[in-house]
């Protein structure tokens, strides 16, 4: 039912984003949007560790209880009153998945977000491969969490001066580096020492994790502008099933360690490379062949 709630508040915070800024800014403000879920994805399990070790898991589940009901409140008053959109049949909803360009951007959603949660349910048994002390691992979880609020602010920016495809191309390699180098520490069973390099690797990995949706929700928009708050919806509903695919993926690959979690994600990432370049370039050919 919580996740439900989620799902259905985050296209609708996208769509309210997109029509509140202009098109020069639309990028940036998508990536505020998602900074938004970015916190609550990436701190929010930290501060939740944090809370349930010093009292109880029941204090973390009244905390969010107690952010939510201050959030609709905020929301309530703060926000500008907007027009409602035309009602429109599950049939027509789904028409917009017709269209080329859409069909063809929201499966790189789904291999990315795949990519980069593989290995992130089962993060604590990643770090305890890498004998990082137990006492360390809440600054770890920070650590992931500033860098995706950092990619994904940064991704905002990028897109909007070097457009989406560039940026998304940083982004995977970003991922194949940081996630096959912790991969690689992992596999070699290190003495110890590498907290400080394993708290950067982190950053990356929750940088190039979270940098990959404002560009992609930028370019759904520009190529369906008249539905954007469906392709936005539609981008999230991949987000989440993105999600959902890699945590199952890491289940089944926890038996084989976390070298093989870590080496799985960049090899999805790997993937989301090729998918990119090659879906972009046939995307860009079509219009020179009229």
């Amino acid at each position: 039912a919580a996740a439900a709630c989620a799902a259905a508040y985050t296209p609708n915070a996208g769509a309210v984003a997109a029509a509140l800024a202009g098109p020069q800014s639309r990028a940036r403000a998508l990536a505020v949007v998602i900074g938004g879920l970015t916190v609550a994805t990436a701190l929010g399990v930290p501060i939740g560790h944090a809370v349930s070790a010093a009292m109880s898991w029941r204090a973390s589940l009244a905390l969010v209880g107690l952010l939510s009901l201050v959030s609709a409140v905020a929301v309530f008053c703060l926000m500008p009153p907007l027009a409602g959109g035309t009602r429109v049949a599950l049939r027509e909803r789904l028409a917009v998945l017709k269209r080329p360009g859409v069909l063809r951007i929201l499966p790189l959603t789904i291999l990315g977000m795949a990519a980069c949660y593989t290995p992130y349910a089962f993060t604590l048994e990643v770090l305890d491969a890498l004998r990082v002390p137990a006492s360390a691992w809440t600054f770890m979880l920070f650590a992931y969490g500033a860098g995706a609020f950092a990619g994904n602010y940064l991704s905002g920016h990028g897109t909007d001066r070097a457009g989406p495809v560039a940026v998304l191309a940083c982004t995977y390699a970003f991922m194949i580096v940081s996630l096959g180098t912790l991969a690689w520490l992992a596999g070699s069973s290190p003495a110890g020492g590498v907290s400080v390099l394993a708290a950067l690797l982190m950053a990356c990995w929750g940088a190039s994790s979270w940098a990959q949706s404002p560009a992609q929700q930028h370019r759904l928009i520009v190529g369906a502008p008249q539905e954007a708050p469906l392709v936005v919806a539609l981008n999230s509903s991949c987000i989440y099933l993105g999600m959902s695919v890699g945590t199952t993926m890491g289940g089944q690959l926890t038996g084989h360690g976390a070298s093989m979690l870590m080496a799985c994600g960049a090899g999805l990432a790997g993937m989301a490379v090729v998918y990119l370049v090659v879906t972009a370039s046939r995307g860009h050919a079509r219009p020179s062949s009229h």
